[in-house]
């Protein structure tokens, strides 16, 4: 395992990470049982209330608390520049946004202008907090990488989205006159597109060849891709928001965007086919499925341009590919590598030398391996949801499931490192 180049000594607390990590399952879990008390099919109807709520519920409160609370570990490791004031902006990043994520999914539900406000600003606070104190880890790290480069750019693409969602939530409440289906298009562009798709890529440059025992990934690759997606976003935002843009324009930029998401995709895929360990590996297979689901939101996307007649039903089947294709096996698989090896860490680097476990111990290889089918299954039945009605239902209970049994692997790996502490006396502090 690639560890040395980490900043260990910069470590925070095991308690900062995994209490993002821990809270998250709990809102897949929420988002299924929003979505099954809708009524009708709510993957055939993705401006209903219900299913906007979910869909918050899965990317602010699975996505984004899983995210906060790794990039919260990954600055002063990784990038060797600790947060300033970590623990309050720990705390007023977790609250916040849990507050945050259920008082905004209560208010489309409930049509309750009050809850939007309040959403809005307890929102506004958490990201407020955490965007600023990233940039400032960001500008005072000595490294100058790759991840380091991707990590900033998600975080502008963070502030970007918050900004517009903030105006969506006020003009919801309110009853502004605003171009709402531009602002939401550009919304959640610079969610999914830019803070998620390049989180993702610039911590692929570190997780893949440390826990996957791949190469690097090659140097034009992590030199240029990150800038050059962000570029093609700005240019689709621009092209975007005046809705007046020539067809051709809006075709190409669009293009040339997922054209850059494949490359990673493929790439990734070359690089763990080279891996040096050739054992079956679950959070490897998480990692694979996920990058196979963004060929195919990639696909979908093209597909709804060339065929403008099919376009919505593309888009749908593009967007649940991206959300619960690709965001969701990463975030999955990638916790089923993290937890473990915090874990590991965080014991041997507080005096424990004897009787620290390996990480395959800490979460039983079984399990994951159970999860990663039933999310594929819930995944394969979420697109057939889209024009089958009956499986809008196995797609919701899998989603419950997977929260359930996330939360429990999760569980586990704190309950082992309880127990070692307890049972193990440190030889060193």
């Amino acid at each position: 395992m690639k560890i040395a180049s980490l900043s260990a000594d910069q470590a925070p607390p095991i308690s900062l990470p995994l209490r993002f990590f821990a809270v998250a399952p709990a809102f897949l879990a929420l988002a299924a049982l929003l979505l099954a008390t809708a009524g009708g099919n709510p993957f055939a109807e993705l401006r209903s209330p219900a299913q906007i709520a979910a869909t918050h519920h899965i990317t602010l409160g699975f996505m984004a608390m899983v995210m906060l609370g790794a990039i919260q570990q990954m600055l002063p490791v990784v990038i060797g520049s600790p947060m300033p004031a970590t623990n309050w902006v720990a705390w007023l990043t977790f609250l916040p946004l849990i507050a945050g994520a259920l008082t905004l999914s209560a208010g489309f539900v409930l049509g309750s202008p009050l809850l939007l406000n309040l959403s809005w600003l307890l929102l506004g606070l958490a990201f407020l907090v955490f965007i600023a104190a990233s940039l400032t880890s960001l500008a005072r790290a000595p490294a100058k990488n790759a991840t380091k480069t991707a990590i900033l750019l998600s975080v502008l693409s963070l502030t970007g989205a918050v900004a517009l969602g903030i105006l969506l939530a006020r003009g919801y409440a309110a009853g502004l006159a605003l171009p709402y289906a531009s602002l939401a298009a550009a919304h959640i562009s610079l969610a999914l597109g830019g803070w998620v798709l390049l989180l993702v890529i610039g911590v692929s440059y570190q997780v893949v060849p440390m826990f996957q025992l791949t190469p690097n990934y090659p140097k034009w690759m992590t030199a240029r891709l990150a800038p050059a997606l962000f570029a093609t976003l700005l240019l689709n935002l621009a092209l975007l928001l005046p809705e007046s843009a020539p067809r051709w324009a809006t075709f190409s930029a669009e293009a040339l965007f997922w054209s850059l998401a494949v490359s990673f995709a493929v790439t990734t895929l070359k690089l763990q086919k080279q891996r040096r360990r050739r054992i079956p590996d679950a959070a490897l297979s998480f990692f694979q499925t996920g990058m196979v689901a963004l060929l195919f939101a990639a696909l979908f996307s093209l597909a709804a341009l060339t065929f403008p007649a099919a376009g919505d039903q593309l888009r749908t089947l593009s967007a649940l590919a991206f959300l619960l294709g690709f965001a969701l096996s990463l975030i999955q698989g990638m916790l089923y590598k993290i937890v473990p090896f915090l874990v590991w860490f965080h014991l041997f680097r507080g005096g424990v030398k004897n009787g620290v476990p390996n990480m395959k111990e800490i979460i039983r290889e079984p399990w994951m391996w159970r999860h990663l089918w039933l999310h594929r299954g819930t995944l394969l039945a979420a697109l057939l949801a889209t024009w089958w009605g009956a499986a809008a239902w196995l797609a919701m209970l899998g989603l419950l499931l997977q929260g359930i049994i996330l939360s429990y692997g999760i569980f586990t790996g704190i309950a082992v490192y309880r127990r070692v502490l307890r049972e193990i006396e440190p030889t060193s502090p």
